[in-house]
């Protein structure tokens, strides 16, 4: 652990006086190279969601761009936590607790194969309809566009790994984009090898996304012959 997350520990400790926080981990991007990292990821797991949760993010202010999620420990032993629950519980079974215990992890245990690959399925079709309706809006600039598509692309041909079996979520983010689309092609999710070099524009890599749209039709009927 790091010592910004050392000390953020520390002060999170000295809040906790009244018992209520269950636990906090960050993930995402931050864990992974901190220096590149555009937002903290934190999740928050309380007994009870009140007030009282102000001087938390008080503390938290200093992080500009903080995304976060607060639920309780009920919810999220209830499964009314989040809808793609079991696909979001692996990556977050991974994530660095600064507090308490990492209870996704425990829960993450209690998935089956097929509630992995059907949360799987449905958050890849939600990202792709998101994809969609940020290309045609008005509202981005042509390069945040671009970006958006860019890292939209990646994280679904991430999922299509995931749910094939091929990789883990440890091993999937080890690799190179380069290497996530080889392995696509290689179990014929992709009929080719996307040349991303050659990409100028928003326009060009849209059209890539037909890729993804056909790869989880064929991850759809994969899904519906298996269960």
């Amino acid at each position: 652990m790091s010592k910004e997350f050392l000390k953020l520990q520390k002060q999170i400790s000295l809040l906790n006086n009244k018992g209520n926080f269950v636990s906090i981990l960050i993930y995402g991007a931050m864990l992974l190279d901190s220096n590149k990292a555009k937002d903290l990821d934190i999740v928050i797991v309380v007994k009870k969601v009140n007030a009282e949760l102000s001087n938390l993010f008080n503390l938290l202010e200093k992080y500009k761009n903080l995304d976060f999620n607060i639920y309780t420990y009920d919810e999220i032993t209830n499964n009314l936590s989040y809808y793609t629950r079991e696909f979001k519980l692996e990556y977050l079974s991974k994530g660095l607790c600064i507090y308490g215990k990492n209870i996704f992890y425990d829960e993450f245990l209690k998935v089956s194969d097929y509630q992995y690959k059907q949360s799987i399925l449905i958050r890849s079709i939600e990202h792709l309809q998101i994809v969609r309706q940020k290309y045609f809006s008005n509202l981005l600039s042509e390069e945040k566009k671009f970006l958006f598509l860019e890292k939209y692309f990646l994280r679904i041909s991430k999922n299509i790994l995931l749910f094939k079996g091929v990789e883990d979520h440890t091993s999937v983010n080890n690799l190179s984009p380069i290497d996530i689309f080889k392995k696509l092609v290689n179990i014929k999710m992709f009929d080719y090898l996307p040349e991303l070099d050659n990409i100028k524009n928003s326009e060009q890599y849209f059209s890539l996304f037909s890729l993804i749209s056909e790869a989880l039709i064929i991850c759809k009927k994969d899904f519906d012959l298996g269960n």
